[in-house]
């Protein structure tokens, strides 16, 4: 186990759920093993405006932009080892493009994108 996923499992704010959120060893294997560069992706992650353009996108009714846009935030999560986030928007992501989509799906999405972000800060908190 990575030092980076030692420190956070030692934070008190540490839940075992974490792990179905992020996946630390994937994320650093996917940066070569370099946790400040993982951070800096976290980082950039933590500010994207992306969720709020997806909002925008469904509040106008323009589910193929919605679709990129979810395209984009799979992309971004994967890349991070997100995993619940992630396989949520694979999911979000089909429905939109088969016109299924249903707004209690887009609640679920965001609880999640919540939830990934609270890991997030507990994540960067912890190596702080």
């Amino acid at each position: 186990m990575s030092e980076l996923a030692d420190k956070v499992k030692a934070s008190p704010h540490y839940a075992a759920e974490f792990d179905a959120y992020i996946d630390i060893e994937s994320g650093l294997r996917r940066v070569a093993g370099s946790a400040k560069i993982y951070v800096k992706i976290l980082n950039s992650f933590l500010a994207t405006e992306e969720f709020d353009k997806l909002t925008a996108n469904l509040a106008a009714g323009d589910i193929e932009a919605a679709a990129a846009t979810a395209h984009g935030i799979k992309g971004m999560s994967g890349n991070l080892s997100l995993t619940k986030l992630y396989n949520e928007t694979v999911s979000f992501e089909a429905k939109l493009k088969q016109g299924a989509y249903e707004p209690a799906e887009k609640e679920a999405l965001d609880a999640i994108a919540e939830k990934t972000r609270e890991y997030l800060k507990i994540l960067l908190d912890a190596i702080a």
